[in-house]
């Protein structure tokens, strides 16, 4: 046998031996490189859904908030039409003396459930004899018809003075001279509540947080 056969032989033989195991490596390196890609690529799909779902949310809030901040808006010019209706509403009653007196009577009703005698009572300067007339004539109504759920039998309207304040839109500011207690009944400023509660229902029913 020459020996560059045997050689040669060796050598085809190291050379298919080398092959194969470099195909298999081969093999196995292309498997792991198909299944790292597979990997790579559900993971960007992953990503890729879980940024268009985040986007996707996010536009959703947005949109929300923005039909909500317009819905709000819209109620809020509505209140305020409802609050200027109402304000020249109040001017007219202010001018009917006989209903805006029988206003007066219901305003003081309401204070002496908190104050008893030695008050205040603030008023536009146009309506100071008017409640001076009421505070006089309370007293023998009470007799006949007296207030419910309290009684003003320690009540002393003689010691109540009338003041002129023209801070005072309408109805009257009662101050407990003794206790230094105040009691806002100003029409304007009433109204001024009114509209205020009723905002924040409306930012209750659609779950506003912040003031718009």
């Amino acid at each position: 046998m020459e020996i560059r056969d045997l050689l040669e032989r060796e050598a085809r033989s190291k050379v298919k031996e080398i092959i194969s195991e470099a195909e298999e490596r081969a093999s196995s390196i292309l498997r792991s490189a198909e299944e790292e890609r597979e990997r790579v690529l559900e993971g960007y799909k992953i990503r890729a859904q879980e940024g268009f779902l985040k986007e996707y949310n996010l536009a959703i809030s947005k949109a929300r908030q923005e039909a909500t901040r317009m819905i709000l808006q819209e109620q809020i010019e509505i209140l305020k039409l409802a609050k200027e209706k109402a304000k020249e509403k109040l001017k007219e009653t202010i001018n009917d003396r006989e209903t805006y007196k029988e206003i007066f009577k219901n305003l003081v009703d309401e204070a002496v459930r908190y104050m008893k005698r030695d008050v205040e009572v603030k008023v536009n300067h146009r309506d100071k004899g008017l409640m001076e007339e009421v505070l006089r004539e309370l007293p023998s109504e009470w007799v006949m018809n007296p207030p419910q759920n309290f009684s003003v039998w320690d009540v002393d309207l003689k010691t109540w003075k009338v003041v002129e304040d023209d801070k005072v839109w309408a109805g009257a500011l009662f101050v407990d001279k003794r206790r230094n207690f105040i009691l806002n009944n100003d029409l304007l400023m009433r109204l001024d509540r009114a509209f205020n509660t009723m905002l924040e229902e409306f930012k209750g029913e659609l779950g506003v947080e912040e003031r718009v």
